[in-house]
């Protein structure tokens, strides 16, 4: 069965949720092209928040590409280890390349998760729109 967590304007991911989406860490992102042709790819979230998630650009060119064109974006999450419990998010995206949170994020991805090699060249900002979750 699935729950919708839609609440209007702006939607809010409880705390399980947030937690629930770090434990899984890897989770499938899907965009879209002009000629709505999907792409989806594995990611990790850089960062989880209740009303976003932000992804970093390091090797997702045709990605990053789906995105100027189109910013409508898809998270899937899955975790196993809870029941199959899998949440459906769906997202309006923002590009960032500069700013505070921009430099945050890429000085932790490099100075933490990245190989010396890999470097961030932008954030993707997937703000929540709506959520649904189910078990099994």
């Amino acid at each position: 069965m699935w729950y919708n967590f839609d609440i209007g304007e702006k939607f809010i991911l409880n705390e399980e949720q947030i937690k629930n989406i770090k434990f899984a860490e890897k989770v499938i992102f899907t965009t879209s092209d002009k000629n709505n042709q999907p792409r989806s790819i594995w990611v990790t979230p850089s960062r989880v928040e209740s009303n976003q998630i932000i992804i970093s650009n390091i090797q997702m060119s045709k990605t990053f590409n789906n995105l100027q064109s189109n910013n409508k974006a898809f998270i899937n999450v899955l975790i196993p280890e809870q029941n199959d419990m899998q949440y459906k998010i769906e997202c309006v995206t923002e590009i960032n390349t500069s700013g505070n949170l921009f430099n945050e994020i890429k000085n932790f991805e490099e100075s933490e998760n990245l190989p010396p090699e890999l470097k961030v060249n932008a954030i993707i900002i997937c703000k929540i729109k709506n959520c649904e979750e189910s078990i099994g």
